[in-house]
């Protein structure tokens, strides 16, 4: 007689271990990183580009990427251009250029700080916490 498998479901759920600050600035990608790197004290690095599939239109899009992992404090930042050539990163939000991703748990305090030092850059137009992002552009920023 043979046994009957048994079968476990695993169930994971994501946790949004990471906030969200958006970024207007004229500048390009290169300018900008250089500027939060002298002014907040990080060390942003160019990356491969963050590619994305589009399966509506069946393109590939590629966006600029910066990344700077903070292991004294278990931080990451990413530094991702929301305009390409072919479309816009998060769509609803066509007024912003750069999204900066800061994982690892950041608490809102150091959100808040970030946001009030971004906003002392000299070629920062804007940045303000962006909060409300669909759950399907919310998939994009897990990596």
């Amino acid at each position: 007689m043979v046994a009957k498998k048994k079968i476990h479901k695993l169930a994971i759920e994501i946790e949004n271990d990471y906030s969200l600050i958006g970024i207007a600035s004229h500048e390009n990608d290169y300018r900008l990183s250089w500027a939060i790197n002298k002014s907040l004290g990080l060390d942003l690095k160019k990356s491969e580009d963050l590619t994305l599939d589009h399966p509506k239109h069946k393109i590939t899009i590629n966006y600029s990427l910066y990344i700077f992992d903070d292991e004294n404090n278990f931080i990451s930042y990413n530094l991702i251009s929301n305009k390409s050539e072919k479309g816009f990163l998060l769509p609803e939000m066509k007024n912003i250029d750069f999204v900066l991703r800061v994982s690892g748990s950041p608490d809102q305090d150091l959100i808040n700080d970030l946001v009030f030092r971004l906003k002392k850059i000299e070629i920062v137009i804007t940045a303000f916490p962006i909060s409300e992002v669909s759950d399907k552009l919310r998939k994009v920023f897990v990596f």
